[in-house]
Protein backbone atom coordinates (compact mmCIF):
# COMPACT_ATOMS: atom_id res chain seq x y z
CA UNK A 1 0.00 0.00 0.00
CA UNK A 2 1.45 3.34 -1.03
CA UNK A 3 1.90 5.79 2.05
CA UNK A 4 -0.56 8.71 2.13
CA UNK A 5 -0.33 11.93 3.14
CA UNK A 6 -2.86 15.12 3.97
CA UNK A 7 -2.77 18.66 4.31
CA UNK A 8 -5.90 20.88 5.37
CA UNK A 9 -5.53 24.22 4.26
CA UNK A 10 -7.77 26.90 6.91
CA UNK A 11 -8.77 29.93 4.53
CA UNK A 12 -8.81 33.38 6.37
CA UNK A 13 -12.49 33.16 5.53
CA UNK A 14 -13.42 30.93 8.10
CA UNK A 15 -13.50 27.64 5.30
CA UNK A 16 -11.23 25.09 4.66
CA UNK A 17 -10.26 21.71 2.13
CA UNK A 18 -8.64 18.84 3.19
CA UNK A 19 -6.64 17.03 0.05
CA UNK A 20 -4.65 13.55 0.30
CA UNK A 21 -1.75 12.63 -1.73
CA UNK A 22 0.79 10.38 -2.22
CA UNK A 23 4.78 10.78 -0.71
CA UNK A 24 6.23 13.56 -3.06
CA UNK A 25 9.59 13.46 -2.59
CA UNK A 26 11.97 10.50 -2.59
CA UNK A 27 13.95 11.51 0.74
CA UNK A 28 14.63 14.04 3.52
CA UNK A 29 16.76 16.30 1.11
CA UNK A 30 14.67 16.26 -1.63
CA UNK A 31 11.53 17.35 1.02
CA UNK A 32 13.65 20.10 2.27
CA UNK A 33 14.23 21.52 -1.18
CA UNK A 34 10.13 21.47 -1.91
CA UNK A 35 9.38 23.05 1.24
CA UNK A 36 12.20 26.14 0.83
CA UNK A 37 10.64 26.24 -3.22
CA UNK A 38 7.10 26.84 -2.01
CA UNK A 39 7.79 29.51 0.99
CA UNK A 40 10.07 31.46 -1.47
CA UNK A 41 7.06 31.20 -4.01
CA UNK A 42 4.62 32.33 -1.60
CA UNK A 43 2.14 29.95 -3.26
CA UNK A 44 0.95 26.34 -3.28
CA UNK A 45 -0.03 24.88 -6.82
CA UNK A 46 -1.96 21.53 -6.07
CA UNK A 47 -2.55 18.96 -9.01
CA UNK A 48 -6.18 17.35 -7.98
CA UNK A 49 -8.57 15.39 -9.96
CA UNK A 50 -7.38 16.74 -12.93
CA UNK A 51 -7.14 20.53 -12.11
CA UNK A 52 -4.53 23.06 -11.10
CA UNK A 53 -5.28 24.99 -8.27
CA UNK A 54 -2.99 27.86 -7.05
CA UNK A 55 -3.18 28.75 -3.28
CA UNK A 56 -1.42 31.91 -2.61
CA UNK A 57 -0.47 32.40 1.20
CA UNK A 58 -2.22 35.49 1.32
CA UNK A 59 -5.25 33.89 1.58
CA UNK A 60 -4.36 31.02 3.81
CA UNK A 61 -4.57 31.27 7.61
CA UNK A 62 -2.35 28.18 8.46
CA UNK A 63 -1.96 24.96 6.72
CA UNK A 64 -2.02 21.34 8.90
CA UNK A 65 0.27 18.93 7.24
CA UNK A 66 -0.09 14.90 8.35
CA UNK A 67 1.63 13.05 8.95
CA UNK A 68 4.10 15.40 10.75
CA UNK A 69 7.01 13.06 10.23
CA UNK A 70 10.35 12.75 12.02
CA UNK A 71 13.03 15.05 9.77
CA UNK A 72 11.06 18.44 11.46
CA UNK A 73 12.97 22.12 11.61
CA UNK A 74 14.89 22.60 14.86
CA UNK A 75 12.15 25.51 15.96
CA UNK A 76 9.75 22.75 15.94
CA UNK A 77 7.56 22.67 19.04
CA UNK A 78 7.19 18.76 19.66
CA UNK A 79 4.93 16.70 21.64
CA UNK A 80 2.04 19.99 21.35
CA UNK A 81 -1.88 19.07 22.19
CA UNK A 82 -4.61 21.56 20.58
CA UNK A 83 -7.13 22.45 23.58
CA UNK A 84 -9.02 24.95 22.34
Amino acid sequence: MTPRRGLTIHFNDGSSVTIEFPVQAPNVHARKLVEEEILKRRFLAVEADGALLYIPFENVKYFTLFPAGDELPKTTIRGATIVA
